[in-house]
């Protein structure tokens, strides 16, 4: 029975036959290594994939940064462009974006998609007058700018004054209004300099920048063509020139080769060990010939050992675990250190390491020897024998059977300084980004699906004065003003249906802890889809100060524009009613000179005392004009415009007693304004003066004096019964200087003018209503 059970089993009668054995034994080994080699070359493509994503990214980060100061610089001089399109100092303010901003070789004005203005002149001139949007060639990459309303980055191209350079166009509007380009040229060397990737290329990388033709569709290769195997390659899109920059390996086979060695070794470890099978399953013979056949197979195995331990892609070391003196070493570890075979013999592993891992190294060779570990993995450090390190993974493993005494043990050596170094800059450049966000005076924030703050910059402090942002649901948006509110809601909106872009130049008012707003220039981009992040990241920047200057110089271009036209209409004036009077003056003495009649001569100097009263009134009005429109200093104070009124009608009293005028003060008592008190007292004396002056001979004179608010201002009327202003024929001179619409000889057309430009001089404005024969209605809108 139990030699019938021995014949029945299956894998007795699989070692029963010495070939099938050896054959399934070198299945074996052949599978279970190259298991091992396939699992130690994903690991090796893992690691390369890691190393090109990190340099990829350091790539793409000093491009966008490159590019985010072109942007700033054409977006700088957009917002120098007033609402007839022009720029006031091109030159000035094109010199100082240029000159201090060495990412860019020069800056242009695209008016209508003509190149107008250029800095460098010198060195553009030859682009004035060129029409992109007409250039089929060319306009399609700018037809793609005005779509989109956003810059984009045309080129490189080869330009008409010469060069080969990148174009960055941001389209204009202005009222809605496509107005042309502000747009800046970059050197693409420079681009390329910036990058990083010379720095990178003289690794075992090689780089590729191509651009998406946006008529063909198709990539066109911008630097020296290179093979693109995206099986070894990585890529990055930057979506605001439809650029891609791809990486690829130097040697994209290095890792399959490198590990083609170990195979042939795992096949030869494979085929050793069925021949060992093989051998043992044969029949035995004469101790004699088994002696002398082991004898070879130990000698011809002890050949294939020292040919593959020489041979080997990487380093290995026998050293003796007890001294650690080193017993004999391959060629690569040679190479990797620059000592002979013979040198590393006189030394122990000590001696080649790097001071600060020796310790490491040396407790677990204690473990190692005293069987308490059967193998150890460690990265550290190597001295080379020129003096500099190398970082390397060290795998060791005894060649001593468990539990008995320590004798040697074997050590593999992998040179990793390439990837070391890769991960030193990563953590280098992390490092650096930290410190930029934890210094800069941008604020940024991560804003999860319920609108909730979950991560602030240290800069919230420092820019708002709040510690955390607490907030539950969309409460984040009561901290925005309410102008600007739904703007961003929208913009939130948006974003969730646009993962990863970014919205930029959100203008907006934030609310600081001390309850005042401050101006912001926000950047929200969608990142819900990174894991890391998983939510909204806003960034926010201080712009207050630019808004506040913007704001200024809107008012005083706009006070500017006022005196100017105060001055041309006040210098017309003069030049007009002074000429005059000199010419009256010359044609009277003229005169004198001729006649001999002594009467007629005291008619003439009578007519020259008529002049001469004429041009000295001629002088106070104008005095009082000029007194005016140069006062910078006007005192205003809060003043109740009723009492005021009844000022005005006290001192009128006899004048209206003698013209048996009616009078209807219909002025709220609660009206109150911040204004000059003469101003006041003059205003409604000239035109209570006036409404009494030009009344129908016919009809009683009735003045109503009210006020109302319109649109939050207040509003005061002075409406009467006269003679009234035909305005179809003389509504632009109504309170021009010297201009009358009546015969009467009192009539000097000064009263309005000088109290329009008090009204003016206060922030307010003056207007009219008048039918001819009916009557006229002045009102005084306060600011």
């Amino acid at each position: 029975m139990e030699r019938r059970q021995i014949v029945n089993n299956p894998s007795q009668k699989v070692w029963s036959k010495p070939l099938l054995a050896g054959a399934f034994t070198f299945l074996l080994v052949v599978i279970i290594g190259f298991i091992i080699l396939w699992q130690r070359y994903q690991i090796m493509i893992e690691t390369r994939q890691r190393e090109m994503s990190g340099i990829i990214n350091v790539v793409e980060q000093n491009i966008e940064q490159s590019l985010k100061y072109s942007y700033s610089a054409a977006l700088s001089l957009a917002l120098q462009i007033n609402e007839d399109g022009e720029i006031e100092d091109f030159d000035n303010i094109a010199s100082q974006l240029v000159d201090q901003n060495s990412n860019i070789d020069g800056i242009e004005t695209v008016p209508g998609g003509i190149i107008n203005q250029v800095y460098p002149y010198e060195q553009n001139k030859a682009a004035i007058g060129y029409n992109i949007l007409a250039d089929s060639t060319r306009n399609a990459e700018a037809q793609i700018a005005i779509e989109e309303k956003k810059m984009f980055f045309a080129g490189p191209v080869e330009l008409r004054q010469g060069g080969y350079s990148v174009i960055g166009r941001l389209p204009v509007f202005i009222k809605d209004q496509f107005w042309g380009f502000t747009a800046v040229l970059i050197d693409f060397n420079k681009i390329l300099e910036t990058s990083g990737i010379e720095q990178f290329s003289a690794g075992d990388y090689k780089f590729q920048f191509a651009k998406v033709n946006p008529e063909t569709g198709e990539e066109d290769f911008l630097l020296d063509s290179i093979q693109l195997d995206h099986s070894y390659s990585e890529e990055v899109t930057l979506p605001e020139g439809d650029w891609k920059i791809y990486i690829v390996p130097d040697k994209p086979n290095h890792i399959f080769y490198s590990l083609l060695p170990v195979s042939v070794l795992v096949l030869l470890l494979g085929l050793a060990f069925a021949f060992l099978v093989y051998r043992f399953m044969k029949q035995p013979q004469v101790l004699e010939e088994q002696v002398r056949k082991k004898s070879g197979e130990l000698a011809a195995s002890e050949l294939r050992f020292r040919t593959i331990f020489n041979q080997a892609a990487i380093g290995m070391v026998r050293v003796d675990s007890t001294t650690g003196m080193i017993l004999e070493t391959n060629k690569r570890f040679q190479e990797l250190l620059g000592y002979t075979n013979e040198e590393l013999q006189q030394m122990d592993y000590r001696m080649v390491s790097h001071p600060d891992d020796i310790t490491d190294n040396t407790q677990l060779m204690s473990k190692l020897r005293e069987n308490q570990l059967r193998e150890y993995s460690l990265q550290k450090r190597l001295k080379r024998k020129d003096g500099k390190t190398i970082w390397i993974k060290l795998n060791v493993s005894p060649l001593w059977p468990p539990g008995e005494p320590a004798t040697s043990h074997i050590a593999l050596i992998e040179d990793i300084s390439a990837q070391v170094k890769a991960k030193e800059k990563l953590e280098e450049n992390e490092k650096r980004f930290r410190s930029l966000v934890e210094n800069t005076n941008e604020i940024i924030l991560i804003i999860n699906r319920r609108g909730e703050v979950v991560y602030h910059s240290p800069s919230l402090k420092k820019v708002t004065g709040y510690d955390q942002l607490e907030t539950f649901g969309n409460e984040i948006l009561s901290f925005i003003h309410p102008v600007e509110r739904s703007v961003m809601l929208k913009k939130l909106e948006e974003s969730y249906y646009a993962e990863g872009v970014p919205f930029s130049e959100i203008i907006m008012r934030f609310k600081a802890q001390q309850g005042h707003y401050i101006w912001m220039s926000a950047t929200l981009t969608n990142m819900l889809h990174e894991k890391n992040i998983n939510g909204y990241v806003v960034n926010l920047r201080d712009i207050s100060g630019k808004k506040e200057a913007e704001l200024n110089l809107m008012k005083s271009y706009d006070f500017v524009m006022e005196q100017n036209k105060r001055l041309l209409n006040f210098a017309y004036i003069v030049s007009h009613n002074l000429r005059s009077h000199s010419s009256n003056f010359e044609s009277i003495l003229e005169l004198y000179d001729l006649e001999d009649d002594q009467e007629e001569r005291q008619n003439y100097i009578n007519l020259l005392r008529d002049v001469s009263a004429s041009l000295n009134q001629t002088l106070v009005d104008l005095n009082e004009v000029v007194s005016i429109n140069t006062n910078l200093e006007i005192k205003a104070e809060e003043i109740q415009v009723w009492e005021y009124t009844e000022k005005a009608l006290a001192v009128l009293s006899l004048q209206i007693e003698s013209m048996n005028a009616k009078i209807i003060n219909e002025v709220p008592e609660n009206m109150k304004v911040i204004f000059n008190p003469a101003y006041m007292e003059s205003i409604l004396l000239n035109f209570i003066t006036n409404a009494l002056r030009y009344s129908r001979p016919d009809t009683v004179p009735e003045v109503h004096i009210s006020a109302e608010k319109e649109k939050g201002r207040w509003v005061l009327k002075v409406c009467d019964n006269g003679i009234g202003i035909d305005l179809e024929k003389h509504k632009d001179k109504v309170f021009g200087l010297y201009k009358t619409f009546t015969d009467r000889k009192d009539s000097r057309g000064v009263g309005l003018f000088i109290t329009k430009n008090q009204v003016n001089a206060m922030g307010g404005e003056v207007g009219v209503e008048s039918t001819l024969g009916e009557g006229t209605c002045f009102k005084v809108f306060f600011k």
